[in-house]
């Protein structure tokens, strides 16, 4: 009889296949290597739940006995019914149910020992079970006049206890396969495996509370990870506003000169183009300064679309851009500023209108130096200025060379009569 729910059908008899050869006293060496082989099962459960499966079923293997409950001391003190062995009618009755822990203490109190740890009770009417508990009872023949049969009202208890004799669990077995009480020699294989059971129990709660562990340690390192990514991406974040032009998304002076000088340290050709828009005030002035943000991050992606992807492309004034290309020669150099220039010479289609925004270039160019007289940031800062110089004074020569074909054209005009 096993603690749980009310009362199930007839079930079909498994038998039991160790040979009863045993007198009292003295377990039969036909019942060891069942008894050997389920307790390995047991030990090799991983796992609470699989552990105590392991433990109602190695109770079907090495004993008579067919139907098994196993119980679990819970953190309440009571015990909850984890695993079962035996019909269907019992698992939907009795799994996931609790009984009360004082209840089963008073029965182990009052029952028969068949051993320091078994208790045999008789008396477990499904009438007036007792506080606490409910019972499973299988549908057996009761009979009285014989006294070694099994009866109804029977139940077997196997306690399971830790080292100190706390009760961490319990075995209730009911319904020997031949219908009779067996001898005492399956009581001393039931309280050797109970015994064995218990380690077992112990064991896997270690080695959840061990996983529990390490699950938690690995969620706060991925917390940690997580964090410290964050952490990166912030500080990522910062050094890219610091050194990024906001509005455009390029390099700014801080960015253009840390790369200027770590590639001249580095002895490595390079061109750098001064990039100056014409006429640019009048778009703020005439647009207003909505429409001349917008007109200069359309000149930064040309100006990036000109360009490789590992050239710098910064602006460092309002209007004023630079173009810095490593490893090129001066013809490559020259070709560099073509294709820039080509990049201007297309309107830009800003806000329903389309404004032809020009720009004059200065170009400077660094070949490679086995010597340098200069320190890379002083000739970082001349290789700017000549490149801004150049800039300007193709400037004032396109500025010069527009009021020459005004004045040309003035003349060339009709004289109104």
């Amino acid at each position: 009889m096993a603690p749980g729910s009310s009362t199930g059908p007839e079930h079909e008899r498994s038998g039991f296949d160790v040979v009863d050869k045993g007198t009292d006293g003295h377990i039969p060496l036909s019942a060891l290597r069942p008894v050997h082989r389920a307790i390995s099962g047991v030990n090799g459960a991983v796992g609470i739940d699989a552990t105590m499966q392991a433990i109602a079923d190695g109770v079907v293997a090495c004993t008579p006995f067919q139907i098994i409950a196993v119980n679990y001391v819970q953190d309440d003190g009571d015990l909850r019914c984890c695993a079962v062995a035996g019909p269907d009618e019992l698992r939907a009755a009795l799994l996931g149910g609790t009984c009360a822990r004082k209840t089963i203490e008073d029965l182990l109190k009052v029952g028969e020992a068949w051993s320091d740890n078994l208790r045999f009770i008789r008396e477990l009417s499904s009438d007036e079970p007792p506080e606490g508990i409910h019972l499973f009872v299988p549908d057996i023949d009761a009979r009285p006049e014989d006294a070694d049969a099994w009866q109804p009202d029977y139940a077997l208890l196997a306690p399971m206890r830790d080292n100190g004799g706390e009760l961490i669990g319990l075995l209730s077995v009911d319904d020997p396969s031949d219908g009779r009480i067996p001898p005492r020699w399956v009581g001393d294989v039931l309280d050797m495996f109970a015994e064995q059971a218990g380690f077992a129990i112990l064991n896997a709660r270690r080695h959840e509370e061990a996983a529990a562990r390490m699950a938690r340690l690995e969620r706060e390192r991925e917390l940690l990870r997580e964090d410290i990514a964050e952490r990166h991406r912030r500080e990522e974040h910062l050094r890219h506003q610091a050194r990024h032009d906001a509005l455009t998304g390029l390099a700014n002076p801080v960015e253009l000169s840390e790369r200027l000088v770590a590639l001249l340290a580095d002895q490595i050709p390079l061109a750098v183009v001064f990039c100056d828009l014409d006429r640019f005030k009048e778009v703020n002035d005439n647009r207003g300064h909505v429409v001349g943000d917008l007109v200069l991050r359309m000149v930064a992606e040309r100006l990036r679309a000109s360009v490789r992807g590992e050239d710098v492309v910064a602006r460092v004034g309002g209007d004023e851009f630079v173009v810095v290309a490593a490893g090129i020669g001066p013809d490559e150099a020259l070709a560099l500023v073509d294709r820039i220039d080509q990049a201007f010479s297309h309107p830009l289609a800003v806000t329903g209108a389309r404004l032809l925004v020009r720009a004059s270039l200065g170009l400077a160019y660094e070949p490679a130096r086995q010597q340098n007289v200069f320190a890379p940031e002083e000739r970082a800062q001349e290789l700017l200025g000549s490149a801004d110089r150049e800039m300007y004074a193709r400037k004032r020569s396109r500025a010069m060379l527009t009021r020459l074909t005004a004045r040309a054209l003035a003349r060339r005009a009709p004289v109104a009569g």
